[in-house]
C-alpha cells in the first residue's frame, strides 16, 4: 500500500463514523412512517387533547383547552412542535383534515426514528457494534414501542431525549478539558434539559443519574464542582428560561408550570383523580408489560454489566423508583427507560451463540408482532374511525343544528384536531370537582351520563322536541339546539334508546371498537346516530307530540 493510500484510510473511516447517524436514520424513518400509518387505535386521551388539540388552536384559531391548561399545569413547548408543523404545511398549501390528523403522527415517526438511532448509538458506545445492530432489531420488534412511540405523547419526546442524553453521558471523567469531551458533556446536558422541559418529571431520572455520576467518577471534587457550576447550572437555567418564555407568551403572564405541575400532582395528590395504583405497579405490571418477552434479556444485560456499564440500569432504576411515588401510574410514563433497557437487552443478545440467538429471535417475533399489530390496528379502534368519518361528513355540510354530541366517556375521542372543521362539537366534560366548581360533591357530565344516559340527555335537550304544552316555535328552537349526530358506545345506546327514538335518531354507522374490556365494562361497538330532521320539523310544524 502506498503512503498516500495509508494516509487516506483513517480519513475515510473518520468520515464514516461521523455519518454513522445517516444511514440507520433513513431506514428507521421509512419504517416508522409505516408504523405511524398502521397505528389507528385509541390508547390515552393525552395523545389528542394535550398535544395536537392545543396545537390546532394555536395554528388555526380553534380547538379545546382542557382544565389542565386553565390550571396552568401544562407547558406549551410540547404542542408548539405540532403547531409549527401545522403552520409549515399551511405555508406550502398542505391543509385539511387528513393533514391535521396525520401531521403529529409523522412528526413522531421522525422522532421515533431518531430514538431508534439514539438506542443504536447508546448500545454502540457501551457494548459494541454487534450489540448496536441488535438494539435496532429489538427496538423494531418491541410491541410497546411500535404501539406507542409514533403517538403524539410528550412521553415519547421525553424518552427520546433521555436516551440521547445517556448516549453522550460522561462515563469516565467529568473534568476532561478537551474540546471534544466538553462538547459531549454539553450535548448530554442539553438533551437532559430538554427532557425536563417537555416533562418536569424527568428531573427525577437525572437527579438520580447525576448524583450517581458525581459519586462514582474518578475526578476530584474541584472538577466535579466546576462541572456542576459551569456546565450543569447554565444549561438548566437556559432550559428554564426557554420554557418560562414560551409559557409567558401563551399564558399572557409569568407562570412556573413545573412547580404548578409538581404542586398539584405530587404534593397535592391530584394525579389520583385519574386512578390510583399500588406502589409496586411498575415493578409488578408496568415494566414487565412494556418490555414484554424482552424482559429476561434486559435483566440479563443489567446483571452482566452491573460493574462495568451500569448506566442503563441506573436510568431504569431511577425511572421506576421515582415514578412509583405518585398514586397515578401509566405504561407510557416509563418510556424514558425503554431505550436504555433495550440497549441492555441487545448486549445480552450479542453475547449468545448463533443457535440461541436464532431461537430467541423467532420467540421474540412470535410474541411481539401479533401483539403490536392487534393493539395498533384493532383494539379500541372505534372512536378513532368514528372521528375520521365525522370529518368526512363535516365537509359535505350535512351536520346541522346543534352539531355532534360525543356522548362517550370523557376524552375518549379526538376533537377538532381530527375533524378540522368549525362545526359544533360537544363532549361530556369531566373537570375534577373542586378544580373549577364550588360544589366538590357534584357529579361531572361524564359521570352523570354513565349513571343514567336517558335521564342525562332528557335533562340536557328535553325528552322530545315537543310535548302537549309546547308550541311550534318552542319546538323549532329546541330542535335547533339539539345535536344533529350523537356518538356513543353500544351499551349506552341501549340505555338511551327511548331518548334516541323520541328525537327520531336512526343509526347511521357503526364502528368496531374492542373485543376485550380495558378499564370499564366491555364496549364492543361505537354507534353514530343521525337525526331525521325532516320528521322532527314536520312534527314541529304540525304541532303533533312525538311519541
Amino acid at each position: 500500500m502506498s503512503r498516500r493510500a495509508r494516509a487516506s484510510t483513517p480519513a475515510r473511516t473518520a468520515r464514516h463514523d461521523a455519518h454513522l447517524f445517516t444511514r440507520p436514520f433513513i431506514a428507521c424513518f421509512a419504517f416508522r412512517v409505516v408504523n405511524a400509518l398502521v397505528v389507528r387505535t385509541f390508547f390515552n386521551a393525552d395523545e389528542f387533547w394535550q398535544g395536537p388539540e392545543v396545537a390546532h388552536r394555536i395554528a388555526y384559531g380553534y380547538g379545546f383547552l382542557t382544565w389542565e391548561w386553565r390550571k396552568r399545569l401544562r407547558g406549551y413547548l410540547h404542542p408548539l412542535v405540532y403547531a409549527a408543523v401545522y403552520r409549515a404545511g399551511d405555508a406550502i398549501g398542505i391543509r385539511g383534515d387528513a393533514w391535521s390528523r396525520n401531521a403529529p403522527r409523522l412528526t413522531h415517526a421522525a422522532l421515533a426514528a431518531w430514538h431508534d438511532v439514539g438506542c443504536y448509538r447508546l448500545a454502540m458506545r457501551l457494548f459494541g457494534a454487534d450489540a448496536a445492530n441488535w438494539a435496532l432489531k429489538l427496538r423494531t420488534l418491541n410491541w410497546f414501542v411500535f404501539f406507542c412511540e409514533t403517538r403524539s405523547f410528550s412521553n415519547c419526546m421525553e424518552g427520546c431525549f433521555v436516551t440521547w442524553a445517556l448516549t453522550y453521558w460522561p462515563t469516565e471523567t467529568l473534568g476532561g478539558a478537551s474540546r471534544g469531551a466538553r462538547k459531549r458533556r454539553l450535548k448530554a446536558l442539553f438533551f437532559a434539559a430538554m427532557a425536563c422541559a417537555v416533562r418536569p418529571t424527568s428531573a427525577v431520572v437525572f437527579l438520580g443519574l447525576g448524583l450517581w455520576t458525581l459519586m462514582n467518577r474518578r475526578d476530584g471534587w474541584v472538577a466535579k464542582c466546576r462541572f456542576v457550576a459551569f456546565e450543569v447550572a447554565p444549561t438548566a437555567c437556559v432550559a428554564l428560561a426557554l420554557t418560562a418564555g414560551v409559557d409567558r407568551y401563551f399564558y399572557g403572564e409569568w407562570t412556573f408550570v413545573p412547580w404548578n405541575f409538581i404542586k398539584f400532582n405530587v404534593l397535592g395528590g391530584g394525579s389520583a383523580i385519574y386512578g390510583a395504583h399500588p406502589w409496586h405497579w411498575y415493578l409488578s405490571q408496568g415494566y414487565p408489560a412494556v418490555m414484554g418477552t424482552m424482559l429476561p434479556l434486559t435483566l440479563a444485560g443489567f446483571w452482566r454489566h452491573r460493574a462495568t456499564k451500569p448506566d442503563p440500569f441506573i436510568v431504569t432504576f431511577w425511572t421506576l423508583l421515582g415514578y412509583s411515588l405518585p398514586a397515578h401510574k401509566e405504561f407510557r410514563f416509563i418510556l424514558p427507560c425503554v431505550g436504555a433497557s433495550i440497549a441492555s437487552a441487545a448486549s445480552a443478545m450479542s453475547s449468545m451463540s448463533e443457535k440461541r440467538r436464532r431461537a430467541m429471535m423467532i420467540f421474540l417475533v412470535v410474541t411481539n408482532v401479533p401483539a403490536a399489530l392487534y393493539a395498533s390496528v384493532w383494539h379500541q379502534a372505534g372512536t378513532i374511525s368514528a372521528m375520521k368519518h365525522i370529518a368526512t361528513i363535516a365537509k359535505s355540510e350535512t351536520i346541522t343544528h346543534g352539531g355532534v354530541l360525543l356522548a362517550t366517556p370523557c376524552h375518549q375521542t379526538p376533537y377538532y384536531s381530527h375533524v378540522h372543521s368549525e362545526i359544533r362539537l360537544t363532549f361530556l366534560e369531566c373537570d375534577p370537582r373542586g378544580a373549577d366548581s364550588a360544589d366538590s360533591t357534584a357529579l361531572d357530565d361524564s359521570a352523570s351520563f354513565a349513571a343514567d344516559p336517558d335521564a342525562f340527555l332528557s335533562a340536557a335537550y328535553g325528552a322530545s322536541p315537543l310535548n302537549a304544552t309546547t308550541d311550534a316555535t318552542t319546538c323549532v328552537i329546541a330542535s335547533s339546539l339539539a345535536p344533529s349526530r350523537v356518538l356513543l358506545f353500544d351499551a349506552d345506546a341501549r340505555r338511551s334508546a327511548r331518548w334516541l327514538s323520541a328525537w327520531r335518531f336512526v343509526l347511521e354507522k357503526s364502528f368496531h371498537h374492542a373485543h376485550f374490556e380495558v378499564d370499564r365494562e366491555l364496549q364492543r361497538e361505537v354507534y353514530l346516530y343521525k337525526r331525521d330532521d325532516v320528521d322532527v320539523d314536520d312534527a314541529c310544524s304540525a304541532h303533533v307530540p312525538v311519541a
